[in-house]
């Protein structure tokens, strides 16, 4: 199913950059975000015994409108592997990922928003390199300032993507990260 999530999600992203916008201009910001979270494993990856591990991720963002932000950016998500575990150690899901971020009505203190995205990952060990492969990750958190053009960033998300084989790579991502407005 993943792709058929990327094919929407290759439409979608078009589409919306090239909606007509009074101001465009005045209104388009950049911004870059880091962060560090923990992964929890699920699906094939836990039923193979991968366990939590640790995520990070950095990310370069366009707004063009006040609500609605494209982004993209890379990240690597590791799994810790124990004796049980049927897969090599240094499991880890890494790649790129894009996709559109949408910042609901909120108080300024705390901007709620949801995202949606397509990823290109690949599924490698210390002894292994998987090919890259599409799917998709859904998220959501929110944006607190503090400091100007500074916010932290806790966050939810959700990735999921075919790993070969029939072995499909899906997780839940929890973690913080710093959002800076250039």
């Amino acid at each position: 199913m993943p792709s058929r999530f990327a094919f929407i999600g290759m439409l979608v992203v078009p589409i919306a950059l090239l909606l007509p916008a009074d101001g465009l201009d005045a209104q388009m910001s950049f911004s870059g975000e880091g962060r560090v979270g923990v992964t929890f494993p699920t699906g094939d990856l836990s039923n193979a015994g991968a366990e939590a591990g640790l995520g990070f991720g950095a990310e370069l963002m366009a707004t063009f409108r006040p609500n609605l932000t494209a982004y993209v950016g890379l990240n690597r998500h590791g799994f810790s592997c124990g004796s049980d575990c049927e897969l090599d150690g240094g499991l880890r899901s890494s790649g790129i990922a894009g996709g559109l971020k949408f910042i609901f009505p909120s108080p300024p203190d705390a901007l709620l928003w949801g995202r949606a995205g397509i990823v290109a990952h690949a599924l490698s060990t210390d002894d292994t390199s998987g090919d890259r492969n599409l799917g998709f990750e859904v998220g959501a958190g929110m944006d607190m300032p503090i400091a100007p053009r500074l916010h932290m960033t806790p966050h939810l998300g959700f990735i999921t993507h075919d790993a070969g084989s029939g072995f499909t790579a899906s997780y839940f991502n929890f973690g913080i990260g710093a959002h800076y407005h250039f």
